[in-house]
């Protein structure tokens, strides 16, 4: 099914739910690395899940700031987990397909999101939506079987990794 934008209550909700989302993405390709027998393929799950742990820790001082946390984080991180599973039976092909296709809900989410943050909070929102669209132009120059496809990818962990709010 194609993922569609969620609609969001608030700011604060969008934005705890994205922070959340970071968590468990991080565990959620960590594990679709240790999955992959492709050594290739793996180091790009590793290459995504680093970027989801740099996202959520330059999110993490929005979310102190709001006064967010996960609930459960060991749930947060086994729900990550559990998704994995199912993606591991996918084809390399039909999940670049699936990240160009579903992906940019996402980015439509957090878009809106930012629409409604706080002036000092946009930046941060914005970080949110680069890390995305790094995912899709990545999936996107895979498909098109473009040697440099990692090329976005380590261009938004350069920037996040000089970023402050």
């Amino acid at each position: 099914m194609t993922q569609t934008p969620r609609p969001y209550a608030s700011f604060e909700h969008g934005f705890a739910v994205a922070y959340e989302e970071e968590l468990s993405g991080e565990t959620f390709f960590a594990a679709l690395s240790e999955a992959q027998p492709d050594p290739r393929h793996a180091a790009i799950w590793a290459k995504f899940a680093l970027i989801e742990l740099q996202t959520h820790r330059a999110l993490r001082p929005m979310a102190d700031r709001l006064g967010l946390a996960p609930a459960d984080p060991d749930a947060v991180l086994q729900s990550g987990r559990d998704q994995a599973v199912s993606w591991a039976a996918i084809s390399w092909q039909d999940i670049m397909a699936l990240i160009v296709r579903d992906y940019p809900a996402y980015v439509t989410e957090f878009h809106e999101v930012k629409a409604v943050a706080p002036p000092d909070m946009q930046t941060t929102m914005q970080l949110l939506i680069d890390h995305e669209v790094a995912f899709i132009d990545f999936a996107r120059a895979e498909l098109a079987g473009d040697p440099a496809s990692e090329a976005p990818l380590d261009a938004y962990l350069a920037h996040v990794a000089t970023w402050a709010p």
